[in-house]
C-alpha cells in the first residue's frame, strides 16, 4: 500500500513554493494565471493530480489534509506551511495587495 502522507510531506520538504493542483480545476486555472502574470510560475512546484485515477486523486486529497490541513485545490504552501487557496488570491487581488503579499513570502 501507498504511504501517501509520507509522499507528501517528502513532495512539500523539497520545494519552498508548492501548489497542489489539478488541470481541470478551473480555481488551479486562475491560480496558474496569477504566477504567469508575475511572472514566477517556474518557481511554484505544481503537483498536478488531474489526470490520476479518481481513487488515487481522492488518497492524495486525503494525505494533503492530514499533513497541511487543507485538500483544497488549489493549495499553495510557502516552506511547508498553508499559505493560500484561491480565496486568499481572489480577496488579495481584490483589495489591491496581491502584489505586496506575494513580495512578503519572497516570491516576488
Amino acid at each position: 500500500m501507498v504511504d501517501y502522507v509520507s509522499k507528501v510531506r517528502e513532495l512539500i520538504k523539497g520545494h519552498q513554493f508548492f501548489q497542489l493542483s489539478a488541470s481541470w480545476c478551473p480555481d488551479c486555472v486562475y491560480a496558474n494565471s496569477v504566477w504567469k502574470r508575475f511572472g514566477v510560475e517556474d518557481k511554484i512546484h505544481l503537483f498536478d493530480i488531474g489526470s490520476l485515477p479518481r481513487s488515487e486523486i481522492e488518497q492524495w486529497r486525503q494525505a494533503f489534509q492530514k499533513v497541511t490541513g487543507s485538500r483544497n485545490l488549489p493549495t499553495v504552501l510557502v516552506n511547508g506551511k498553508f499559505w493560500a487557496t484561491e480565496s486568499e488570491l481572489h480577496r488579495f487581488e481584490a483589495a489591491g495587495i496581491l502584489k505586496e503579499e506575494l513580495k512578503k513570502i519572497n516570491l516576488l
